[in-house]
């Protein structure tokens, strides 16, 4: 069987019979049921701000 598309949802969003049901649905339709949590991304902290570019004082 050729999988069409690729449904993800998150484990927290639905019930345990609401997951099955979606889970029984995207078989059906011939799509792959992927159930995971979201990756966070990671988070940057900003440079701090230098007036003069980060150089010493003159």
């Amino acid at each position: 069987m050729h999988t069409t598309a690729t449904l993800h949802v998150h484990p927290a969003a639905a019930d345990p019979s609401r997951t099955f049901e979606i889970r029984r649905l995207a078989r059906e339709a011939g799509c792959e049921f992927v159930a995971s949590k979201p990756k966070q991304k990671p988070r940057d902290t900003p440079d701090p701000f230098g007036s003069n570019g980060g150089g010493h004082a003159a």
